[in-house]
């Protein structure tokens, strides 16, 4: 059992961790554990997603594990952040039915933290090896998904969202 001096500098290195353009989002939002996923049914429902990048099932396998429970932290991003620097906090979503929970409870009206404003909410994805850069959007006609390869000097402008399962 940890003392508490050892939390304190614990939570103070977390702290320290973060990135300077990114600001914690309050509280976290728990996903339940997800079945294995079939990536080309995923993000299909047409009343709630305009747009899904064929890239989704050009770059990913045609399924994904299962995925236990997961605490999901939310930032917000102050500046311009590589990818890079995202990739310092949190831990990287392992299903896309992870992602696609988070915003159909965002559409049922909970407070996810998700931005509903046009701007980018960027989730990593690892599979494997890999990681891959998952961003939705929202505006007057839905939630738009892309997908594409982790890479490191690609960057994101201030005002966006990023999301990772807590570590």
């Amino acid at each position: 059992m940890r003392t508490l001096t050892q939390k304190r500098v614990q939570r103070h290195a977390t702290a320290q961790k973060l990135p300077a353009s990114l600001k914690r989002l309050p509280g976290m939002v728990k996903i339940p554990k997800m079945p294995k996923c079939i990536v080309g049914q995923c993000f299909t429902d047409k009343s709630v997603f305009a747009y899904r990048d064929s890239d989704l099932d050009n770059l990913l396998p045609t399924t994904l594990k299962e995925s236990g429970e997961t605490k999901v932290s939310g930032y917000e991003l102050t500046k311009v952040t590589t990818e890079a620097d995202l990739a310092k906090v949190g831990g990287k979503f392992t299903n896309l039915l992870q992602i696609e929970d988070l915003i159909l409870r965002t559409e049922k009206g909970e407070n996810t933290g998700l931005i509903t404003n046009g701007y980018a909410n960027i989730f990593f994805l690892g599979v494997g090896n890999s990681v891959f850069a998952v961003d939705a959007y929202r505006d007057s006609g839905g939630w738009y998904i892309y997908c594409d390869r982790f890479r490191a000097r690609d960057a994101w402008s201030a005002g966006r969202g990023f999301f990772s399962p807590a570590t």
